[in-house]
């Protein structure tokens, strides 16, 4: 049995030596833009997948900010946020101080200083009306800007929809500073 075994191994082991495996694809400049018009493609569909996640988010960070605004509760709840954890809890990024300064202003001079405000602290229970007046003046710099953003996302989305897989793409989004953070 075993030389049975023996010989069915090395019947196998030769047609695996026989075939090896290309290591360069052939030279043709058909196939290379085949390979760069899928890549393209599957490149485009995670875009305009990514693209579509994106702006549901700008749509919720929109809706976060004109509810915030009317709605005394949601506004007692991010005051206890920016007092307590210095906004760094709440997800929205122009409320986040927690980098131990505010770094916004340095780079937008229109945007409000968290410095010129009275923000109270929640560990000795002194909570401010400074801070209310930060947090939806902060808000009403920001709704512009989100705005912008959502009209340079859906531009971004149908620049992709209609892409032809090779000419140049606009960019991703207007102000990649404050949207990266």
């Amino acid at each position: 049995m075993s030389e049975h075994l023996t010989a069915l191994l090395e019947r196998i082991n030769a047609k695996v030596e026989a075939v090896k495996p290309v290591e360069k694809p052939p030279e043709s400049p058909y196939l290379n833009a085949l390979i760069g018009r899928v890549e393209a493609r599957k490149w485009r569909d995670e875009m305009i997948q990514a693209t579509l996640e994106r702006l549901e988010g700008l749509h919720s960070e929109l809706r976060v900010v004109r509810h915030v605004r009317k709605c005394n509760n949601c506004q007692v709840e991010l005051m206890l946020d920016v007092e307590r954890y210095a906004g760094s809890h709440c997800g929205l990024w122009y409320l986040d101080l927690s980098q131990g300064e505010d770094i916004l202003p340095e780079y937008y001079p229109d945007c409000p200083r968290a410095e010129d405000y009275e923000i109270g602290s929640y560990w000795t229970k002194n909570l401010t009306e400074g801070t209310r007046r930060f947090i939806l003046d902060r808000m009403k710099w920001a709704e512009p800007k989100i705005i912008e953003e959502i009209y340079t996302v859906i531009d971004f989305y149908l620049a992709l929809e209609s892409w032809d897989l090779q000419s140049p793409l606009p960019p991703f989004t207007s102000d990649d500073l404050i949207f990266s953070m």
